[in-house]
């Protein structure tokens, strides 16, 4: 993978490593920024902004060691930028929609070997990839059902608002 930047241009004037003024989105110093936020490359003022996450995605390393040595100035650096407040969000996305796609990935590979393979087709059979762990869920796991269930109820909610609306003008 060919990187369109150089490391030199992930420090600042004074050689820190940069985090949020890396971002087109954050805009705090555009003279620094060399990445978007999109899904997509991005092009603004005739520069191209390539994508952090398709980057991330594309390398497709659930440890993130990989991308923090191909992408970034080293491990230190993506921590880092984890760390950031204004990141962490994006961040959460990336890694789910990265959990996915390498489940997805597996369970084709499963699915391929299923034929000649016992012990896949059985795992595809009983949806081995859905299996929750046993014992008491984490504190992790309550707080992002808590936040699925929350959005859910909002989404509910303002169907049962709209639909009264429409009954009273019925």
């Amino acid at each position: 993978m060919e990187i369109p930047y150089t490391k030199e241009q992930l420090k600042d004037s004074m050689g820190r490593p940069l985090t949020q003024s890396m971002f087109l989105e954050f805009g705090y110093n555009i003279q620094y920024a060399l990445f978007t936020l999109n899904d997509e490359d991005k092009v603004y003022q005739d520069k191209v902004y390539p994508s952090l996450k398709k980057l991330y995605l594309d390398i497709g390393d659930p440890t993130e060691y990989q991308f923090a040595k191909q992408c970034l100035l080293g491990w230190r650096h993506w921590v880092r930028l984890c760390e950031n407040k204004l990141f962490k969000p994006f961040l959460q996305e990336w890694r789910d929609e990265l959990e996915v796609a390498l489940r997805s990935e597996g369970i084709i590979s499963v699915m391929s070997q299923s034929e000649d393979n016992f012990q896949a087709a059985k795992w595809l059979a009983d949806k081995g990839w859905d299996k929750k762990g046993v014992g008491r869920p984490s504190k992790a796991d309550k707080t992002r059902e808590a936040n699925i269930k929350d959005r859910l109820g909002e989404q509910l909610d303002a169907d049962v608002i709209r639909m009264e609306k429409f009954a009273k003008n019925v």
